[in-house]
């Protein structure tokens, strides 16, 4: 069982955010911590119900955003407190951090509350490509805040955007080998994309290059001996159990404004309008997902990472026969593997039609 804890404040929103996050709202910070309280509680006691009365420890808690590293880590103590007897040593407690959202101090202090992973949103090592991508922090802060993060002794991984028009295969060799150089052991690396909720959409604001540099980049990852275990998440050692829980298609519960759940063959989703939530947290929509429906996901998630797909779900054997052939998948432990991640949709759709 995996849960996931969304806290939607930010001080600033970068033009590709299509997120549900909030700038100038902190001031409803104890209104909120209440609501999450509240929503996290009825939460899992609902899913104990749906579980015959039992829930298990939790593999994995991720709290995102948003910017989490807005509120202070005493705001998180109610809330680790209800989580306390769900929690083991095995747990994976991950939490989303901003260089320019807290002091270097806040990162012990949210070591001694209980997390042992941060996740760093950097998005670039160059300054051009910051201001390009609405970033308000710096380098050398971004590069600081990594070197404290690690002398804290806690697992860092940091998520960077490529795939700019300010982006060369020389560039991202530089970004990739000072990202190395600095002692990261996890990177998440993801394509610009401009949904039509962010404001570079809104505004016709493309700055992408129509050109794929990820092999590129997986190249040299590979180099640096970091290896891609999903489309865009590359590790040297721990990887994700959050992520990994997602695509072996695990329950989750989601908690906070707009959060979506799972358990079972149901999906939980929780109210997206803030004021909405904060009156009612326990308020959310339920779509019942069909066998077929569990299939389609399962198929996508797994030809997606290293987790691969059990070939039994699969309708059309002739289809699996013809990658397997071709050399797009491979067979093994009664398992299929894609050898291209980022063939991964494609072939998802192939073998759904």
């Amino acid at each position: 069982m995996l849960l996931y804890i969304h806290i939607p404040f930010c001080d600033s929103k970068c033009g590709y955010c299509a997120f549900n996050s909030l700038t100038n709202m902190i001031h409803y910070k104890k209104e909120y911590l209440e609501a999450i309280k509240a929503d996290l509680i009825h939460s899992l006691n609902l899913v104990t119900s749906l579980n015959n009365g039992l829930l298990k420890k939790l593999d994995s808690i991720y709290i995102g955003g948003g910017t989490p590293n807005t509120l202070a880590p005493k705001d998180y103590e109610d809330i680790f407190n209800i989580l306390q007897k769900y929690i083991s040593k095995d747990t994976e407690i991950n939490i989303e951090l901003n260089p320019n959202a807290s002091k270097f101090e806040v990162l012990w202090e949210f070591k001694n509350l209980g997390i042992n992973r941060f996740s760093i949103g950097i998005q670039s090592f160059r300054e051009d490509k910051l201001k390009l991508l609405d970033r308000i922090h710096s380098v050398e802060s971004a590069k600081e805040f990594i070197q404290k993060a690690i002398k804290c002794d806690i697992y860092t991984s940091i998520d960077l955007i490529y795939d700019t028009r300010l982006d060369s295969k020389d560039s991202i060799k530089e970004e990739l080998n000072l990202a190395s150089s600095l002692g990261i052991g996890h990177i998440s690396c993801y394509t610009l994309s401009i949904d039509e909720n962010s404001r570079f959409y809104t505004k016709n604001k493309n700055p992408t290059l129509d050109s794929s540099l990820c092999y590129e980049l997986k190249e040299r990852l590979e180099l640096l001996g970091f290896n891609q275990y999903e489309v865009s998440n590359y590790a040297k050692t721990h990887k994700s159990k959050h992520n990994l829980g997602y695509w072996q298609y695990k329950d989750y519960i989601g908690i906070g404004l707009g959060a979506v759940g799972k358990i079972n063959n149901k999906r939980f989703y929780k109210q997206d309008n803030f004021q909405s939530y904060l009156k009612n947290p326990f308020q959310y929509k339920i779509e019942i997902l069909s066998k077929n429906d569990i299939i389609l996901e399962k198929i996508f998630l797994g030809v997606r990472s290293e987790v691969g797909v059990n070939p039994s779900i699969i309708k059309n054997k002739n289809k699996l026969e013809i990658l397997v052939e071709n050399k797009k998948c491979i067979l093994k432990n009664n398992r299929i593997y894609n050898t291209n991640y980022f063939l991964a949709d494609e072939i998802a759709l192939w073998l759904e039609n």
